[in-house]
């Protein structure tokens, strides 16, 4: 493993390096296994060999610039032997690996890539059969780009409100397209602004006696591939720029009487024959159901493999620059690394162990997803509960994603203070990238929502004592909820806390309690109170719902990385990544101390000085480690894109460079001129 794992350059950072308490190397083999490190390098190599895809300058291009660029590597990336897709689906991590790896690289080129090559081709061969084939390959070629059309301006989340629609006519056999008004218009879809030929539309689907047979998907071509001008019946745009995420062209269509064969229906759940019958392939509806909701979960799982991505890069440059920093000290001795002080450690290390948790659940849920998508391309239709505890998973696992590296980038762009400020810090763009991911697939707090109606359902089970089992086990511990809210905190020490079994316990304590409370609180709202169902839910959401959907995630992401752990044969490996689970654990465990008092859980206060206690401990204990940590889960060089971030350690040397060589730096403005006018006449 010598060639893709080197000692890093000496330098200032060799002070922390040193005091590591683990191998990095062992545990960067541990978890990533010679196969993805192979697959990482020879990605890295291919990048080196074009220059499009490194670049020295940290200035902001022209937005046509940005879009050009991220169109060109998209399809030189697609040509790259090492990513190709066959290439990623031989081994079911190796998807979420590639999304990794493209976000360091350019997070606009990773976006587009996946959704030409991997989300509509997946879409068309989750939902499509065998007639789409040729488009399958096609796309997977490049000789189309693809797009996906859901959200519209007016409707968004509510996807049973979408107002395109689609009629048959049986006497051309054809589907006729239609957007009734500007809020019908399909927005936000990425590629779909500039450069995509065909995209996946949903509209509600008409048969020709009237009947609405509600959202279905079909393959629209948009533009011609020869000239990519629109077709006549389509009105196609580009939204213009955005926060971030620039290089996507994010685009906007409507329809006019817009004609499509009856064929291009994704007809593997359901289909209309020629004479206008509707057919349904699944008959049991909650199968059909699971499979389409299993589809949908793709987005949702790429976007926290996005999020693990940004943060281990925002952590890497953070804690880099905190261990190079130097500031105050003891009166009379030399200045110490502000990763020394406990407020700095208590900012930085537990979005540390978010870095982590996010990657190695990331890693996990990918190869699901993978495993969902190859069994639904077998026909295989037992695929109903994987597809909507998939959907509850990455419904919740999506938002916490979001809103965890949200707050992890905002800290660590603070804790670099002013240097952290300058664009040529990277923290500035990670921050505005990943601002997306709190939006799209889903508005996350509608989407959290989808969790909490699927929880909601199996409280009435829990009262007939039924057996509650699925797939990825995530709620099957809810079997025994009538004991587990029996539990008392009865632990004696702050180290009793931390270990990992127990905070699954107390997690499990959680979810019970929040099932049981906002099944309650429907219950009251809905038959005390008469409320409707809608405003029941609507009032049960703050302090209920919402709670009980991120508590189930959070329990359900600790169990998963927590079997990471348990296999680790490695002592030192096992210690280490012990102690970052207990952090992760104990760190968001203390979001929810309200609740054990409420509930009864605790009575006395050594629960919250036991958690406050282990949290400073680990970070404490993790400080000397901290910067080892970064190491394994640091992109190269290259694709840090960060003066404070590079693993040299040699933060002023670069800041020098960066400030020497912009353009103009040090040159007297062709305007100085103008200074002194403007100054006379006021």
């Amino acid at each position: 493993m010598a060639e893709y794992l080197k000692d890093f350059p000496s330098g200032p950072l060799d002070q922390y390096r040193k005091r590591a308490s683990f191998d990095w190397k062992k545990l960067k083999l541990y978890l990533y296994s010679e196969e993805i490190l192979q697959y990482q390098h020879n990605a890295y190599q291919e990048f080196l060999r074009h220059p499009i895809f490194y670049s020295e300058s940290y200035q902001t291009r022209p937005l046509d610039e940005q879009r050009k660029i991220a169109a060109k590597q998209t399809m030189i990336l697609n040509n790259m032997e090492s990513l190709s897709v066959a290439n990623a689906f031989a081994n079911s991590h190796f998807p979420i690996i590639k999304i990794k790896l493209l976000m360091h690289l350019n997070p606009s080129t990773a976006v587009k890539n996946s959704i030409s090559f991997a989300m509509f081709p997946s879409v068309v061969q989750s939902l499509g059969t065998e007639r789409h084939n040729h488009y399958l390959k096609a796309s997977l070629g490049g000789d189309i780009i693809g797009a996906y059309c859901l959200t519209e301006f007016g409707h968004g989340s509510n996807a049973k409100s979408i107002q395109t629609v689609a009629t048959y006519d049986r006497d051309t056999k054809e589907f006729i397209l239609n957007s009734p008004c500007f809020e019908a218009a399909k927005c936000w879809a990425g590629n779909l602004g500039q450069t995509a030929t065909h995209t996946v539309v949903y509209a509600q689907l008409i048969t020709p006696d009237g009947v609405n047979h509600s959202l279905h998907p079909f393959l629209v071509n948009v533009r011609d591939p020869n000239t990519y001008l629109p077709y006549p019946g389509v009105i196609v745009g580009d939204m213009g720029e955005k926060i971030g995420l620039n290089g996507v062209d994010n685009g906007f269509v409507m329809f006019n009487n817009y004609r499509i064969p009856r064929t291009q229906l994704l007809n593997k759940t359901a289909d209309v024959a020629e004479d206008g019958t509707y057919v349904a392939r699944l008959r049991d509806p909650s199968k059909r159901y699971g499979a389409s909701l299993g589809a949908l979960s793709v987005g949702r799982v790429m976007i926290v493999g996005i999020c693990a991505a940004y943060a281990s890069q925002a952590l890497t440059i953070a804690i880099r620059y905190a261990a190079i920093r130097k500031q105050f000290g003891p009166e009379g001795e030399e200045e110490i690394s502000i990763l020394e002080y406990q407020s700095h450690q208590h900012r930085l290390i537990p979005y540390l162990s978010v870095a982590y948790v996010l990657d190695l659940f990331s890693n996990y849920l990918g190869a699901v997803q993978i495993e969902f998508i190859t069994e639904a391309m077998t026909g295989n239709d037992n695929t109903a509960d994987l597809g909507l505890e998939l959907h509850a998973i990455s419904s919740s696992g999506k938002p916490l994603a979001g809103w965890l590296v949200r707050d992890a980038v905002q800290e660590c762009r603070e804790a670099c203070a002013g240097h952290g400020y300058l664009k040529a810090s990277g923290l500035g763009d990670l921050r505005n990238n990943n601002d997306a991911n709190c939006t799209y697939e889903g508005e996350n707090h509608i989407l959290i929502q989808q969790t909490s109606n699927w929880l909601l359902k199996f409280w009435p089970a829990v009262m007939k004592g039924e057996k509650i089992d699925f797939p990825l086990k995530s709620v099957n511990f809810l079997t025994n909820a009538q004991e587990i809210l029996r539990r008392k905190f009865n632990f004696n020490s702050f180290e009793d806390v931390m270990e990992p079994k127990n905070i699954l316990d107390m997690y499990q304590w959680l979810v019970c309690f929040l099932l049981r409370a906002s099944f309650e609180k429907y219950e009251t709202l809905t038959k005390v109170e008469k409320l409707d169902p809608f405003w029941a839910k609507n009032e049960s959401q703050v302090f209920y719902l919402k709670n009980l959907a991120i508590v189930y995630i959070q329990h359900f992401i600790i169990q998963r990385v927590y079997l990471t752990v348990l296999n680790a044969q490695d002592a030192n490996i096992k210690n280490i990544l012990t102690k970052i689970v207990s952090l992760y654990g104990v760190w968001t465990l203390e979001k929810y101390l309200t609740i054990f008092y409420q509930g009864g859980y605790a009575s006395d206060s050594r629960l919250i000085n036991f958690i406050q206690t282990a949290i400073l401990t680990l970070c404490k204990d993790l400080k000397d480690d901290a910067v080892a940590l970064v190491d394994v889960i640091a992109p190269p060089d290259f694709l840090i894109k960060s003066v404070l971030g590079q693993s040299d350690g040699m933060v002023y040397k670069h800041l020098q460079n960066a400030m020497f060589e912009t353009p103009g730096a040090m040159s007297r403005v062709n305007w100085w001129k103008d200074i002194k006018s403007w100054k006379s006449k006021l």
